[in-house]
């Protein structure tokens, strides 16, 4: 399989417990490897205490189906390393329905719950409420 050059970008920061990204222009799978890299160092400093998700689309982002498949496998990864939650944040997309099958169908699949947001002050206490739920043991209340 050929190696092309990294299309679309992305820029993570932490706040608190929530990860966020800020993604623009047309990904390809080698810009999320870059990504999955760069997000599983981000996941390790956690130390496996519940997180979430938080992402802001510009309006030209849509994945090729390499890049999904690897999303995919980083979505199951994150999953199996405490994240809790995903808040998408579709309101420039171009796209904003087929982001919203594409990446909402990952988490979906994956068992994440998530929900579109306007901005991320809107999206802010619904992740912090999924974390501190996801923090009490099960079967406590």
């Amino acid at each position: 399989m050929p190696v092309f050059e990294p299309h679309g970008e992305y820029r993570l920061e932490r706040d608190g417990y929530i990860i966020k990204n800020d993604a623009s222009g047309a990904i390809n799978l080698e810009t999320i490897e870059a990504y999955a890299r760069e997000i599983s160092a981000l996941v390790e400093g956690f130390s496996g205490a519940p997180f979430a998700m938080y992402s802001l689309y510009d309006p030209d982002v849509i994945l090729t189906s390499q890049a999904e498949m690897r999303l995919r496998q980083s979505v199951a990864e994150r999953v199996g390393k405490g994240m809790c939650a995903a808040a998408l944040n579709l309101s420039n997309s171009a796209h904003r329905l087929i982001i919203a099958a594409q990446i909402g169908g990952l988490y979906q699949e994956a068992g994440v719950p998530w929900q579109e947001f306007d901005s991320y002050e809107a999206a802010k206490p619904w992740l912090e409420t999924r974390i501190a739920k996801a923090r009490i043991p099960a079967g406590e209340t």
